[in-house]
């Protein structure tokens, strides 16, 4: 796990390198090592965190084939000891122990087709010198961010903005109909950024570039919704579910592959308790757990039922309490680590286990999330898979998903703001935030798997996964996560398709999946989610930060009309939540202007 940035020119030239100032923007993601590379035509820059092959051997940039092909590279290739063994049987030979080297090996080979093969999460530039072309690719769930910017003369590309803005030779102006997609969504959907021509390229997809096809737009290479053919899944309930069992554990198994210690986040439910058991079971050290809770104890605490599996599973368990203060104190600096202004008020508290296993000393931390998105999790997902074959099986086709109208909390946005949006807002169409709901008609037996492939599109990627490689790598921790593993994805939207699960219950097959490897009290206990005291939180926040707004960088852009100002921060709060989340969100984006754009 590390932090990557660069250049490519489209003209030759002499260029210096990447600066310590440069490198230092993203010394958080790799504060184990930095490299640079340079030729005329490339600037790389690399900072290293070392998980695997903690030697030299690992250092990056890293060159490949007589110094042809050099990449920058952030993540981990889990299934980097298969394939460098069928590497080795075509020929390829290796110097170091490390999954980069094979990641180049894989390319030299396979060419832009080497990231079908790859298990794990990554985001890469690699430079063919020979062919003078520049290669960018995303893992399938976009577990890693790639940012980048381009023009006629370069591109520009970073693991962060933070990385990217110094890059530049100015700052792009705010995209205002990107502003409203935040203001409803909570976060920004990918590939859209808030600064204008700045993108995030999707995950799932990859980006050739050369000197000849400059302007080259990403293609796609997987979909949660087309998983590819699988043959001789079982039909039976009982196949099915020994299926899941012994996909997610294997996927477990790949995951704790590392030369540092790993630890676990867990809290009472279900997905990090099946991740906890399967690890425990598979290390052959005694894992440490991590979880958070809050003063007073109050319902929505996770700790002791977190505490009672770690007991159960012979885990070390340390636990972090977050007084509502400490929010509050923190929130400049979290929404600097998030990098994106992303309003899920669970940040906190997912920074706080990572943080708490930094000071531990663990570097690798397995968490459960993607066990909702792929299971079912959410009711108002399964409600959206209702609405939307009641739709399909209407005379005409529908082209886009009616994803949110099961979710009363994203309309509430449509009326607030028509009270406070200023005149630049007005240029800007009542239906832009439904724009990546467009997906072409669909049948009712292909539902499913829309409404899956929209939620890993939307929510999954630019919310959860967002947040979890921010505020781990804003400690130095690397987040793996099982539940997204290829295989075990591909397997479970295969035997969907066949047999579909969504009204069977919360999480059905994964809980049925598991008995007899968790207890039966956390197989049977409800879904309860990352509960923070948010209204606390969130109040708090809104009245230390609120008056920023105040002649701020909203007004001045024509996002708020000044006019209502008073209203926004005397009445919202007192609309009750609607109001309150609000105005949470426009402090938020504020707060981000000036402390990561710098406006």
């Amino acid at each position: 796990m590390c932090g990557i940035l660069g250049r490519f020119y489209r003209q030759p030239a002499h260029r210096s390198p990447f600066s310590k100032k440069d490198l230092a923007t993203l010394a958080h993601r790799g504060p184990d090592g930095s490299g640079v590379y340079t030729d005329p035509h490339i600037q790389f820059g690399h900072t290293r965190l070392a998980i695997i092959d903690l030697t030299e051997g690992g250092h990056q940039p890293m060159t490949f084939d007589s110094g042809r092909y050099v990449v920058t590279y952030n993540g981990e290739i889990y299934n980097y000891l298969e394939l460098r063994t069928e590497l080795e049987a075509k020929g390829e030979r290796f110097v170091s122990r490390s999954d980069t080297e094979v990641l180049l090996a894989a390319y030299k080979v396979w060419g832009r087709e080497c990231v079908s093969h790859f298990s794990g999460m990554f985001a890469f530039a690699l430079w063919d010198e020979r062919e003078k072309s520049l290669f960018l690719a995303r893992d399938r769930c976009g577990e890693k961010p790639l940012f980048y910017y381009r023009d006629g003369q370069c591109l520009s590309f970073a693991s962060e903005l933070k990385g990217l803005l110094p890059l530049l030779t100015s700052h792009p102006a705010l995209d205002l109909s990107v502003v409203d997609m935040y203001l409803h969504y909570q976060y920004v959907p990918e590939p859209f950024t808030l600064l204008q021509g700045v993108q995030k390229l999707p995950a799932a997809h990859t980006l050739m570039l050369s000197l000849d096809n400059w302007f080259a737009e990403p293609v796609r290479y997987w979909s949660v919704e087309e998983p590819g053919k699988i043959t001789g899944l079982p039909t039976d309930i009982p196949g099915i579910l020994s299926c899941i069992r012994e996909g997610l554990e294997e996927a477990v198994k790949l995951t704790l592959r590392s030369d540092v210690p790993v630890g676990v986040a867990l809290s009472g439910g279900i997905d990090s308790g099946a991740i906890a058991t399967l690890a425990q079971k598979h290390s052959s050290e005694i894992i440490h757990a991590f979880s958070v809770g809050y003063p007073g104890r109050p319902h929505y605490d996770e700790r002791e039922q977190a505490r009672s599996l770690a007991k159960h599973l012979g885990m070390i368990f340390h636990e972090v309490e977050l007084p509502v203060d400490s929010f509050v104190e923190f929130f400049p600096r979290l929404v600097q680590i998030m990098d994106e202004p992303i309003a899920d008020p669970a940040a906190f508290g997912h920074y706080s286990v990572p943080k708490a296993a930094r000071d531990m000393g663990i570097k690798v931390l397995l968490a459960g999330i993607g066990g909702d998105e792929l299971f079912w999790g959410y009711p108002w997902v399964t409600k959206t898979v209702g609405i939307n074959q009641t739709l399909a099986s209407l005379p005409w086709s529908i082209q886009q998903l009616h994803f949110y109208g099961a979710e009363p909390n994203f309309n509430d946005a449509f009326r607030i703001k028509r009270a406070v949006y200023g005149t630049a807002m007005r240029s800007v169409s009542a239906e832009n935030p439904f724009r990546p709901t467009d997906v072409g008609s669909r049948k009712v037996e292909q539902m499913p798997a829309a409404v899956i492939r929209m939620l890993f599109d939307t929510w999954l990627v630019s919310n959860c996964l967002s947040i979890g490689d921010r505020v781990s790598m804003g400690v130095g921790v690397e987040t793996r996560l099982p539940f997204l593993d290829v295989e075990l994805i591909e397997i479970v939207m295969a035997m969907r398709s066949k047999h579909p699960d969504h009204t069977f219950g919360q999480k059905a097959w994964l809980r049925a999946a598991l008995k007899g490897i968790l207890p039966e009290e956390v197989c049977a206990r409800p879904k309860a989610g990352f509960q923070p005291p948010v209204r606390e939180w969130l109040f708090g926040v809104t009245t230390r930060y609120g008056n920023s707004l105040c002649n701020g960088n909203l007004i001045d852009a024509g996002v708020l009309n000044d006019k209502k100002l008073d209203s926004i921060l005397q009445d919202m709060p007192k609309q009750g939540w609607p109001g309150l989340f609000f105005l949470y969100k426009l402090v938020l984006l504020e707060m981000w202007l000036c402390e990561v754009v710098g406006t």
